[in-house]
């Protein structure tokens, strides 16, 4: 883990501070719906947010050549969404947990010529677990997991693509487990009014547990996302998903900007059960909206997966909704999304 001095050298001289705010308010419905409750403050290189159950107080600083992150962070009750397993499609109240975790995050990026960019990022926290009202599975013991990686990337206005490569590790009854990973993410859309708009996400990993698999399905930002699908759904480790939509963009005048996305999901990972096509695919529908104004922002989608597993009276539809306002002026746009873990 990088300590201040050098993170500071990687992103060079520094800049003037600014007192900022956000805040985001949103849900994703289905059948076992949750909400998105955010807010935060921050003035030069320092925040504070709270995000829905996290505290993440973050040191952050960004200048001409990088950006790099030291983070405290803690989450009360649902880290890893253990709360709301699902089996067999559908929910599953006996394998619920509570799930808190305490950590500490910090990484660098270096920005290179041509749009391209190059980092590393660690994390180590103390994750704990607790029974529900409806657990009936024996409550794992707390452990200390750790990650580390390599990130190299690349960003442009209208397409994007990172790839990082490291390990995860834990220890648990004095028994120390290291298990490797790779991830990528790409985005492309269309410059035009109306044009293509195409997603791909996809990881290798080997000998990962529950805690530290990738959480898939649904249609927010935090998962690899599937129209249709539940929040984090399904928890994986070799994975690939791909999204092809067609999006129009209008600008309304001082209204702002609008644009709506009608697109199509696929994606592939064992645990998936799915009629058609046959085997472990999820296959998904849906239409997203979003509208902006200056800083103020508003989001729906809704997804259908026709064929993935569903137990009898449980649905295959989702909704995503938000609400939101971006920091304030001076944000900069040029900012590529280190691709972190989370706590």
């Amino acid at each position: 883990m990088a300590p201040p001095l050098l993170l500071l050298a990687l992103v060079g001289p520094a800049g003037a501070a600014e007192l900022q705010w956000r805040a985001a308010l949103g849900a994703q419905l289905d059948a076992d719906s949750h909400g998105i409750a955010d807010a935060g403050v921050r003035g030069g290189d320092w925040s504070a947010q709270l995000l829905t159950d996290t505290l993440d107080l973050r040191w952050a600083p960004e200048r001409d050549r990088g950006r790099a992150w030291l983070a405290l962070r803690g989450e009360l009750g649902a880290t890893g969404l253990f709360i709301s397993p699902w089996t067999d499609g559908a929910p599953d109240p006996g394998r619920a947990l509570l799930s808190h975790a305490v950590g500490v995050q910090a990484g660098g990026l270096r920005y290179l010529p041509h749009g391209l960019y190059a980092g590393a990022q660690a994390e180590l926290r103390w994750q704990a677990f607790g029974a529900m009202a409806d657990t009936t599975i024996p409550v794992p013991d707390a452990r200390p997991v750790g990650l580390a990686d390599a990130i190299v990337g690349w960003w442009s206005p209208d397409a994007s693509a990172w790839v990082r490569g490291g390990v995860d590790g834990w220890l648990l009854h004095d028994e120390a487990t290291v298990t490797p990973h790779a991830h990528f993410e790409g985005k492309a859309a269309a410059p035009w009014a109306v044009g293509p708009a195409v997603e791909l996400r996809a990881g290798v990993a080997q000998g990962q547990d529950e805690v530290t698999a990738t959480r898939l399905g649904g249609l927010t930002p935090y998962v690899v996302p599937v129209a249709g699908a539940a929040w984090a759904e399904w928890r994986v480790e070799d994975h690939a998903a791909f999204r092809l939509g067609l999006r129009g963009r209008t600008h309304l005048g001082d209204q702002g900007l609008l644009a709506v996305m009608p697109f199509a999901d696929a994606a592939v990972a064992e645990g998936i059960v799915s009629s058609q096509p046959a085997g472990p695919w999820a296959v998904g529908f849906g239409l997203h909206g979003r509208w902006e104004q200056g800083r103020s922002h508003a989001e729906v989608a809704v997804g259908h997966a026709p064929w993935i597993e569903r137990a009898e009276g449980v649905g295959r539809t989702s909704l995503y909704l938000l609400l939101g306002v971006d920091w304030g002026a001076g944000t900069r746009l040029w900012r590529p999304q280190e691709p972190t873990a989370g706590l």
